[in-house]
């Protein structure tokens, strides 16, 4: 638990800009975290949503434009590389409305597996992108031909239309949605286990407490057989 909360902290899987921003903070640009701190998924979708989301997972959240753009500044004086933003405070059109994902026929729209939490959570719904979770390669390679929004496999292979395909990731790698999961399942676990503890503890101390109340009666027996 401690090995996967370092890993957290330091945020192992963010980009070198996101890292710095996120971790280090040498300027104050009013983080509020990343993306990826506030979903959840389930462990068989996790591969899947990570490679739809991708750099996504790691915009740093801000209240303002220009907190984004101090950010974006240090991010270039340090030669970190490209970095994401969610702007919380950004105006946004009277009409504007939130994209609902369209149902393709065999996969499940990603928004259906994510679960999106914190202050911020109906923002983040406006800045997850159209895209959908086959269970099957197969699968995926049939509905690709019906829309050019990323489709999923469960095994993280992305069809953007019917000609780009991409995928594969190495044995050792660990995602960042998996590494907030297995936080939590260990966390739960742990939990339960101190509980289990703390009235095994008691029990032994009851037991205890029985023992020398047994004991004492035995050397008062002893007694009394010497004296007979």
């Amino acid at each position: 638990l401690l090995s996967l909360e370092e890993l957290e902290v330091s945020r192992v899987g963010f980009g070198d800009a996101a890292r710095m921003l996120l971790v280090q903070g040498a300027v104050d640009i009013g983080r509020q975290g990343a993306i990826a701190d506030y979903l959840e998924t389930d462990g068989q979708y996790e591969r899947a949503v990570e490679a739809c989301l991708s750099e996504l997972l790691q915009c740093v959240i801000v209240e303002k434009h220009d907190q984004a753009r101090a950010g974006l500044a240090l991010a270039r004086e340090k030669d970190a590389g490209r970095c994401g933003f969610v702007v919380i405070n950004a105006k946004t059109k009277n009409d504007f409305q939130i994209r609902k994902s369209l149902r393709v026929s065999g996969v499940l729209p990603i928004a259906d597996v994510l679960k999106i939490s914190g202050p911020h959570a109906s923002i983040l719904k406006e800045v997850i992108p159209e895209a959908y979770i086959a269970e099957s390669f197969e699968q995926a390679m049939k509905v690709s031909s019906q829309t050019n929004v990323p489709v999923a496999t469960l095994d993280g292979d992305v069809f953007r239309g019917t000609r780009l395909l991409t995928g594969g990731v190495k044995a050792e790698s660990r995602g960042i949605l998996q590494t907030k999961r297995e936080i939590k399942e260990i966390r739960t676990s742990v939990k339960v286990a101190r509980e289990v503890l703390a009235k095994l503890v008691t029990e032994t101390q009851r037991l205890e407490e029985i023992i020398n109340k047994k004991n004492i009666s035995i050397s008062d027996l002893v007694v009394e057989q010497h004296a007979l």
